[in-house]
């Protein structure tokens, strides 16, 4: 909690001095660990409020001893205490108030909460929180602030509600839900993270507590933000100078390109004529639920190149995942940028997957706007974690995160640094996941399992589950220190002989080949769902498919200089020589630009969709999108899917438009569906049998092909 506080005070501060006051603070263990984290010295005052005089005469001792001047102890009640300096006058005053443990200690807690309110600072005041808690029996659905309020994790067991609640009573510790709904519904949550101390005995006994930074009120607009875009109303509400209103199961989504636009829910379309052209909207607090930042005058504006749209973190579509599929992207930005053309002010729409390839455009391109879409959280949660740290970290510590897949200290960094450009679900997500990045290691498991218990960011997630199954196939096979030497020679000759010699033989045994002609094992470690598995199936043999794709693969492009996807898959890290382009020092420095380090940005390059494809397009205006990457997706669905999605895409592309997609078959057969809706399709590139021309540095499709709006 410090830490979090500590990173929004360097955040906010804009070079004054803030005021803190620690409320309920003890013996000043706080204050002290606050000088390491911010710096007492960087504090106009610091106020330490507790009404134990014995704990306070400690405090006092302990500051005197620091020499601090201007920290005081206030040895007063939680709701009527008096600041000497500013008796009378420390209404809005306040920047920090920290609560450890207090709020569940004091019995009146409402005006106690209500006096906070009234302290902090309505520009730059926040309040950060650290206590025991336990739910009520129905989730936080309801609250007004959802995406936010700390919903992952949030839920605990009927045991768990009953018994703390009742043990801490004994010691006049009070964890009643309505404490924290009331402090939810005082103030706008900021960040939030539920967690369990597993006391005694690990997962058997646990304890939750929360860690939760808020900020005053909900703040409105001081002036109506200028849209260049129409406005679509939610249901039949007239939109004109009102907000339309927030719902929680009717998220408002918002898809800004060079301003903002608001949508309409699947569940309203029905209502699509209903638009006002005002131009002057003033479009709430309540929509822009949005990575940004309040200015001096209280409004939110865009102070990061992304934006991360608000979705329901507890919708069953979204809840059934807990990590992302893919640690990486499959698919080759090289070849779509050959075809895709990009040009300043152009409208992407693309698959989020693990972020690389949106990345990749951007750097490549200046001025475009990307809406990334994913129905997975996890996913997004990724590359908004790549956007924060191109925002807020230096090459170095970047390159390690993610050219290395590792960071020891990544906690720290996440709280101290990273947090800050974070959504709070983001957050939330990478703290309770830092073994991501500093896996706790086991020097029983090193001993027994080698490098097979190597962990890092590419062995997690279901495609590290595949990286690490490969591992162990390459040991069982004997083949190991060949793939080594695989993404370590630098001639293409020396690779194809490898390959040749000493791993293809292995690789195309039977038991390999059986174990890829399995459906279940394909979807659970290579990603590939059913309707996938049967389009490739009927145009030939698995054996004759895995042929096609790494045949021509290694006698083509070396791994040990330009192949980043196969060098990640057998090294399970990318090298300097070999990695995508963001992770060079070069597209590094392009991509800070993009995201706005150490700038304001009006106009977001990125807006990440936590939805459906299909529920993107229809929140979405006619002729919204100049371009449209859906990669390997229309390979996952039945007709009738594949219909709703075309027709939507159909709607969203504009006249010349395109869509690009690549698939395992070699003919598709939902080419006649984008044909019937007024799409002309062309193969752009066709993987034939035995050929050994790669179609792209993966080659693992079949396929590309691209469909353009008649």
């Amino acid at each position: 909690m410090l830490r979090l506080c500590a990173a929004e005070l360097r955040k906010r501060s804009g070079g004054a001095k803030p005021i803190w006051i620690d409320l309920g603070g003890g013996t000043g263990w706080n204050i002290e660990q606050m000088d390491l984290l911010y710096g007492i010295a960087n504090f106009e005052a610091v106020y330490l409020v507790d009404l134990c005089q014995p704990l306070c005469k400690v405090a006092e001792q302990r500051f005197q001893s620091k020499g601090w001047k201007n920290v005081k102890v206030i040895c007063q009640d939680a709701l009527g205490f008096v600041l000497p300096e500013l008796a009378g006058q420390d209404s809005g005053r306040i920047d920090l108030v920290t609560m450890s443990y207090s709020l569940s200690m004091i019995e009146n807690f409402h005006p106690v909460v209500d006096r906070i309110s009234s302290l902090l600072s309505p520009q730059t005041g926040f309040i950060g929180v650290a206590d025991f808690y336990v739910s009520g029996a129905a989730g936080p659905s309801g609250h007004r602030d959802a995406e936010k309020a700390g919903v992952l994790g949030y839920q605990c067991n009927w045991f768990t509600r009953v018994f703390w609640q009742h043990w801490f009573e004994f010691d006049h510790v009070y964890l009643h839900p309505s404490r924290r709904n009331y402090l939810e519904h005082k103030f706008a949550t900021h960040k939030a993270l539920n967690c369990r101390n597993h006391f005694i005995i690990p997962y058997l006994i646990q304890m939750p507590y929360y860690v939760w930074i808020g900020r005053p009120g909900y703040p409105v607009e001081s002036k109506p933000l200028q849209l260049a875009r129409s406005v679509t109303t939610h249901s039949n509400c007239a939109v004109a100078g009102v907000s339309p209103p927030s719902s929680p199961d009717l998220p408002p989504v918002i898809s800004p390109k060079h301003y903002m636009q608001v949508s309409v829910p699947k569940h309203s379309q029905q209502n699509r004529s209903a638009i006002s052209h005002k131009p002057d909207i003033n479009l709430g607090p309540s929509i822009l639920s949005t990575s940004s930042s309040s200015n001096a005058q209280g409004a939110t504006s865009y102070t990061q190149g992304w934006s991360r749209l608000p979705y329901q973190p507890t919708k069953p579509e979204h809840s059934q995942f807990s990590t992302y599929i893919y640690g990486f992207t499959w698919e080759d930005p090289q070849r779509d940028l050959e075809v895709l053309d990009l040009r300043p002010g152009d409208n992407l729409m693309v698959i989020t997957s693990a972020g690389d390839n949106a990345l990749a455009y951007a750097a490549h391109q200046r001025g475009l706007t990307i809406h990334c879409v994913d129905m997975n959280p996890c996913q997004n949660h990724l590359l908004e974690l790549k956007l924060a740290a191109l925002r807020s970290l230096d090459y170095g510590t970047f390159w390690r995160m993610f050219g290395l897949g590792s960071l020891p200290n990544f906690a720290h960094t996440l709280d101290s640094t990273l947090s800050t450009e974070l959504s709070s679900s983001a957050y939330q997500y990478w703290r309770q996941n830092t073994h991501a990045f500093a896996p706790r290691q086991s020097a029983l498991a090193d001993l027994v399992l080698g490098d097979l218990n190597h962990s890092n960011l590419y062995t997690t997630g279901y495609s590290g589950v595949a990286l690490q199954y490969l591992r162990v196939i390459t040991k069982m096979f004997g083949i190991h220190q060949a793939t080594q030497q695989l993404v370590a020679v630098p001639s293409l000759a020396k690779q194809a002989g490898l390959w040749r010699d000493k791993i293809r033989s292995r690789i195309f045994s039977s038991i390999v080949i059986r174990f890829l002609d399995n459906p279940v094992a394909m979807w659970q470690f290579m990603g590939v769902p059913i309707n996938q598995w049967n389009m490739l199936r009927s145009e030939g043999s698995m054996s004759q498919y895995v042929r096609d794709t790494l045949d021509p693969v290694f006698h083509s492009t070396p791994c040990a200089t330009s192949n980043y996807f196969y060098h990640l898959l057998f090294a399970r890290q990318y090298s300097p020589d070999c990695c995508p382009d963001y992770l060079t020092k070069d597209g590094f420095s392009r991509l800070q630009q993009v995201v706005g380090k150490g700038t304001d940005v009006l106009s977001p390059t990125f807006h990440l969709h936590t939805a459906t494809l299909l529920d993107t397009l229809n929140g979405m205006r006619d002729g919204e999108f100049d371009k449209a990457v859906i990669m390997d997706h229309m390979d996952w669905f039945s007709p009738e899917d594949a219909d709703s999605e075309v027709v939507a895409l159909a709607r969203v592309v504009k006249k010349a438009g395109f869509v690009l997609w690549r698939s395992a078959a070699r003919n598709p057969w939902y080419i006649a569906v984008f044909e019937r809706h007024g799409f002309t399709v062309e193969a752009l590139d066709v993987r034939q049998p035995n050929s050994m021309k790669p179609l792209d540095r993966v080659n693992m499709y079949a396929s590309l092909y691209k469909a353009t709006k008649l």
